[in-house]
């Protein structure tokens, strides 16, 4: 199953209704207050073009996103692409149709209301909520409408972007698989290891998560093989999971190399205990140059996407940087890093025992604990067997 799109280009599955009484004045009116320009989408680097509009106090414009019929029929988390521009409304509302039955002979259906926040987005996919969908059995199951109806005064701006349908699994062997980034084949296909710090054959984390050392608390895991110091020099790396490369290139700082992927589908445990199925994103830091894939390009479970190189500026130290964020900050900034000045600041003024710096550590904990889950623990979460 692949993630189906509708775009305000399409004329079959995106449907303009106007309140205009049947007055021809009042049609081109509401039809001149339409305001167009394009905006890219870091997660794919894809460019749509987005309509938007100002607010107003009585509905007089209705937008049906409608799912493409030959969709097959399962379980949906419903998106929409809100941009950092022209969105300043803070309650766009939208509605998703789903549970369509018959009763009585009429067509009956739920239908989920959302308020979506816009001035507090930035070139992000929103969720509407997660359904049951069958647009085969009939044209409704599935459709998102959107209004620009808001009593906000004065009016604000609301756009009218893409449309995404994210396919989630029905059954649970339909989940989708994540698999460790190294090791070999039969390595990753088969279970992790039980062994403190050790992931698949002789593959060992020499930096866990939340390890705390000189450039902060750890996002992720240093990936060695524990056969000699630069046993792992030029070790293939392997996309995780299925998915869509959003930055493929040289990142900033000390990074080297890095790609960064983002995954439709995974299982994820949030800092509270709470369970919830969303995207994420996996990356891959310190890659040598001869990258195997790019920007865009669509990624299966175990493809090849690089090698294991070095952080820019050093002759040694080979290893795997491996992360997963579940909070979309990689695929805004692919290079992320928590904000260390403040620590280094303390430290350097020789105040490393006092109160402030603890509490500059704290934040820069935060900030990885917003971001970023065990990746280990999200791995083993997401490879049943």
């Amino acid at each position: 199953m692949t993630v189906l799109y509708v775009t305000n280009d399409d004329p079959n599955y995106f449907v303009v209704t106007y309140e205009d009484g049947g007055n021809p004045a009042k049609r081109a009116e509401l039809e001149g207050g339409w305001h167009r320009f394009q905006r890219p989408d870091p997660s794919t680097g894809r460019s749509y073009n987005i309509w938007y509009r100002s607010t107003n106090r009585n509905k007089e414009v209705q937008v049906d996103y409608l799912m493409p019929p030959t969709a097959a029929a399962g379980r949906y988390r419903v998106e929409v692409f809100v941009p950092g521009r022209h969105a300043t409304t803070r309650r766009a509302i939208f509605t998703v149709a789903h549970h369509v039955r018959t009763e009585n002979g009429q067509t009956v259906y739920d239908d989920t209301l959302s308020v979506v926040n816009m001035y507090d987005l930035y070139d992000v996919w929103y969720p509407l909520g997660e359904f049951d969908l069958d647009p085969a059995a009939n044209p409704l199951s599935g459709r998102v409408r959107q209004y620009d109806l808001s009593l906000e005064e004065p009016p604000l701006e609301i756009s009218f972007g893409p449309v995404r349908w994210v396919p989630l699994f029905t059954q649970p062997g339909d989940a989708p698989r994540f698999d460790s980034p190294v090791g070999t084949q039969a390595e990753r296909d088969g279970p992790f290891s039980t062994k403190p710090t050790m992931w698949v054959g002789k593959w060992f984390d020499s930096n866990p998560f939340l390890n705390w050392y000189f450039l902060g608390y750890h996002t992720g895991a240093d990936l060695n093989l524990s056969l000699s110091a630069d046993a792992d020099k030029h070790a293939p790396v392997y996309a995780v999971a299925d998915g869509v490369v959003t930055y493929a290139g040289q990142g900033s700082g000390k990074w080297g190399k890095i790609a960064v992927i983002e995954h439709p589908d995974a299982l994820v445990t949030l800092p509270n205990g709470h369970s919830q199925r969303q995207v994420v994103h996996s990356r891959y830091g310190h890659l040598a140059n001869d990258l195997r894939i790019k920007t865009g390009d669509a990624v299966q479970r175990g493809q090849l996407i690089g090698f294991i190189g070095l952080a820019l500026g050093v002759t040694t130290g080979w290893h795997l940087h491996f992360d997963i964020s579940y909070s979309g900050r990689l695929r805004a900034n692919p290079s992320h890093w928590p904000d260390m000045s403040k620590v280094n600041a303390l430290k350097a003024a020789g105040k490393t025992n006092t109160k402030e710096y603890r509490d500059a550590q704290a934040v820069v904990m935060q900030t990885v604990v917003a971001n970023y889950v065990d990746p280990l623990r999200f791995l083993k979460a997401n490879h049943p067997l």
